[in-house]
């Protein structure tokens, strides 16, 4: 089972957070941010079996799919 810290740590890791970053951010010492990015770089950064980065977001085969349906919408003020 996936911890809160565990869960938290991944998600800002998945975001580009550094190790260090992540550990501030979650609020947690050293010594548990090498546990935490070890269970990350383990892929336990996980809820109910699914990858917490989506699978499809920022790949070429994604943009190619949206702009085949007319692109990114543009929201106007």
């Amino acid at each position: 089972m996936v911890n809160r810290h565990q869960e938290t740590y991944s998600v800002l890791r998945c975001g580009g957070a550094t190790p260090a970053r992540a550990c501030a951010e979650t609020g947690v010492r050293s010594g548990r941010g090498s546990w935490l990015e070890a269970g990350f770089q383990a892929g336990l950064g996980v809820a109910d079996g699914r990858a917490i980065r989506p699978r499809f977001a920022g790949h070429a085969e994604h943009v190619a799919a949206v702009q085949a349906a007319g692109g990114y919408p543009v929201l106007v003020r």
